[in-house]
Order: structure tokens, then sequence, then C-alpha cells
């Protein structure tokens, strides 16, 4: 298979073929018995952590490759790192938009003789950023606090006198805070761009009082399950795992808004040919076959099929399910406005 020629060549590039097999996740640096090698991953942990162990970094392990995790993806400890000029991480999961606005800067270019894309989305691959995930933010809410009235849109999510209630938000800019708000408001979807903050933060007004943020998927798990707050602008992954554990929840698949997540290949990184055997590995069909069949979430490949499991795809957004409302975001724009958007995010969030 392709996948197994990619990793053989950079396993040769590395001089490690024929090497240990023995996993030893969570360490770095070579292996107690002298002959693995180390990959470093700053990924976002949780569920879909465990899916790259158990697949990606279990078949790098055959071929004497060891995968140790770091989590959060901390941008500002990647920049730290980058600027002491030794980086400790090799490998860091992105947004597309920060691997193109930070491409030469925080991330090394991508070598694709070096990658396996056969089955890739062409437009997905950039300079600096492999894609490795699809999904969706959507409207996760509350089925017993809504009952036989349940929201339908971001207009619902928008507007506690009509559905009352309070409302959780991931606290960075790239959670779609700006974007439903405009969405809310009337913005045509394919108007978003450029971002109107006056008019998305006069939105977000509405639900201040209403609001909590969350810092980390785990915490967004949380406050879904125990019911401290009765609608999320959510990561379907996280909600998913909710539900597992017994929430009773719902989701409104009107304009979602599409997102993609990449890797990258941290600069300066100390194993680069390793890190480029992981991203084949976390880009092949048997590794995102075997995310979408355990957790809401799209394959980058065509190689790789939607999942079967019914209880997952309630949490699955697609454009069939859409309606044809699917917004998609425009990753250029927030490549060159992250830090505008970012400043202006923040002294809302604490003003």
């Amino acid at each position: 298979m392709r996948l197994g020629k990619r990793l053989g060549t950079a396993l040769a590039l590395a001089g490690l073929v024929g090497l240990t097999t023995t996993a030893c996740f969570g360490t770095t640096g070579n292996s107690a018995s002298g002959g693995a090698q180390s990959v470093v991953f700053s990924n976002t942990g949780g569920a879909l952590a465990e899916v790259f162990k158990q697949n990606a970094y279990a078949d790098l392990a055959a071929n004497g490759i060891t995968v140790s995790e770091e989590s959060p993806n901390n941008e500002a400890k990647l920049t730290a790192m980058v600027q002491g000029g030794k980086p400790t991480w090799d490998v860091f999961y992105a947004t597309p938009y920060t691997a193109i606005g930070k491409c030469g800067k925080l991330f090394e270019k991508i070598d694709y003789s070096k990658i396996d894309t056969s089955g890739l989305d062409k437009s997905q691959m950039s300079d600096c950023g492999v894609p490795v995930l699809n999904s969706y933010f959507v409207l996760v809410y509350n089925k017993d606090k809504y009952g036989a009235n349940p929201p339908t849109s971001w207009a619902d999510f928008y507007d506690p006198a009509k559905f009352p209630g309070t409302r959780g938000i991931m606290n960075y800019p790239k959670d779609a805070g700006m974007e439903t708000a405009l969405l809310a408001s009337g913005v045509p979807a394919d108007k978003l761009y450029p971002l109107d903050y006056d008019r998305a933060f006069a939105t977000l007004d509405k639900i201040r009082p209403n609001l909590k943020f969350y810092d980390t998927g785990a915490q967004q798990t949380q406050a879904l399950q125990s019911g401290e707050i009765d609608m999320m602008l959510a990561w379907p992954g996280r909600a998913y795992d909710a539900a597992k554990s017994g929430a009773n929840l719902g989701v409104v698949f009107n304009q979602p808004l599409k997102y993609f997540d990449v890797v990258t290949i941290v600069k300066g990184a100390q194993h680069q040919d390793q890190a480029y055997a992981l991203i084949n590995a976390l880009i092949g069909q048997k590794n995102q076959q075997a995310v979408v069949d355990r957790i809401p979430y799209g394959p980058v490949t065509s190689q790789a099929h939607q999942t079967n499991n019914a209880d997952i795809d309630a949490f699955v957004s697609n454009d069939t399910k859409a309606k044809g409302t699917t917004v998609i975001r425009d990753n250029a724009w927030w490549a060159e406005n992250l830090d505008e958007a970012t400043q202006r995010w923040t002294k809302w969030v604490n003003g």
C-alpha cells in the first residue's frame, strides 16, 4: 500500500530501517533499547488522540518510531519554542489559516514528495499544512430543556428572550462566535467576509448575561454532560462524548460552519523524517477510517468512507443534512486577519 511505501521512505531517510518495534507512548528521545526513534506531537488530546494512538502510532511503532504527545496544542508555547531555537515539538495540530499565516515562521514548508496525497482534497493543502480532519461547528442543545420547541437556527441561539437558557462558546475567535453571530443577524453566508466586528459583537452582546466561555474540549463536554449550559456552539466530537455519557442532546444542522484541521511540521523540528512518517500515518486510510468510525468527524481522504454508526452519524453534519445551507470558512481571510480578530475578540470578552 502507498502508506507503507511512504513510511519506508521516511524511515530510510532517517536511517531507521530494521530497528526495534516497541512503542513507548509518552516518552521522548531514543527508547530505552537505544533503537527506536521518537517524534513529539502536540495535539488536542481527548478521544481523537486515543484513535491516533491505537492506529497511526501503532503502525509507526511497528516501523521503529515512538510517538510522544503533549496537549493542549498551545500556540504561545510553540512560538516561544521556535523563537528559542530548540523546539521540543515536531508535529503541531493547527488550524489551516494558522498554517498559512505562520508558514516559514512557526512551521516548515511541507515537502509533498514525502507525503502520500492520493485521496486528499488539493484545495485543503497549503505550503505548511496537511489536512487531517473535516468537521463543522454546529448548534447543540439540551432536549430536556426545550422539549417540543427546540432552537432551529443561529438566530435562535442569539435570542435569549425567545429561547431562555445558558449558552456556551469556546473562548477563541477561531471557534465561530463572530461568524455565527453575523449569520444570526442576517448576513448572507457568502457575504460573511470581511467580518463586520461591530455587528458581530452587537449580536453577541444579546447573550452576554447568559454566556459561559470554555477553554478546552474537555470543559465543553463536561458542561454539556452536566447540564451547566443549555445550548453550545459546539465541536461535534465533544458533544458526542457528552451524549455517550447520558446527555440528551439535539443538533441543529441549519448553516453549519465547515472547517478542517491540519498537521504541520514545527520550524526547526529535531525529527523531521519521523514527522513525515507520522503525518502519512495520520492521513492514511486506516487511521482516517478509525477516526470516523469512532468520532463524528469526516475523513480527509476519499479512501475512507463516512461512518455507518447511527449514534455517531447523529452528530455528523453534511450538506444533505444542512439542506444546502453549509457555510464555508474563508481561511485566507483568517490567515491575514487573525491577529486583529484575536485582539478584537479578547477586548470584547474582557470588556
